[in-house]
């Protein structure tokens, strides 16, 4: 059965809502006999998953290392900072992407996808850490007494300044870090494009073949 979205309903069609067409074209993904036709959809959000996952090390340990924390907090600040940012990523992608994608929500628009791929990426693999990378540091470094940093409730602005000192030596890491992640996603994002047409113009051949199929009988 291929999956079909238009206000005409075709004759003998069966109606699902959203759900049950999310549940039936990802079974159809999951089922497929080559996987060389959907290995885009099954696995790019792992993929960019993994991706942020090493961004948020990476920048967990530079704040971590500049402050001298040695050891102290490190699970603690792994949690949040690397696996979380792996995890949204991947649930991101797969349902506002690579979901809408497969149900044709913005079939005329396949910029869509890959702006808002790139903006889960960035978000997640960048923003999101640079957020709590930063405090999470200085707020063990404060604990601990590793490092000599303002006092937490002074002016905002001298906080700000020593964040953007301790920063710019990493500010070409973190750029290309940036369009690491951009480039990943639209790469990413392009080959399930690619896949779901693919998809789509196999399962409409099959069933093409299985109407002449049941039109040979009935003759």
């Amino acid at each position: 059965m291929a999956l079909y979205k238009g206000k005409e309903v075709p004759k003998d069609a069966v109606i699902l809502d959203e759900l049950e067409a999310t549940q039936y074209i990802w079974n159809v993904v999951s089922d497929w006999e080559n996987q060389s036709d959907v290995w885009a959809l099954q696995y790019a959000p792992f993929v960019l998953g993994g991706i942020n996952a090493v961004c948020g090390i990476m920048i967990n340990r530079y704040y971590r290392q500049k402050l001298k924390l040695g050891t102290y907090g490190y699970i603690a600040s792994v949690v949040p900072i690397t696996a979380m940012p792996a995890l949204l990523t991947s649930l991101f992608h797969r349902h506002l992407v690579t979901t809408d994608m497969l149900l044709m929500k913005k079939e005329s628009c396949p910029i869509c996808y890959e702006l808002r791929s790139g903006a889960i990426q960035v978000g997640m693999g960048f923003a999101y850490p640079m957020v709590l990378g930063p405090l999470a540091a200085l707020m063990y470094a404060n604990r601990y007494n590793t490092a000599r940093i303002p006092e937490l409730t002074e002016n905002p602005r001298i906080m700000f300044n020593f964040l953007r000192k301790i920063t710019r030596p990493y500010t070409g890491t973190l750029t290309f870090m940036v369009l690491g992640q951009v480039a990943a996603s639209s790469i990413l994002t392009y080959f399930e494009m690619k896949n779901n047409f693919k998809l789509r113009g196999k399962i409409m051949e099959i069933e093409a073949k299985l109407i002449a199929n049941e039109g040979n009988n009935d003759s």
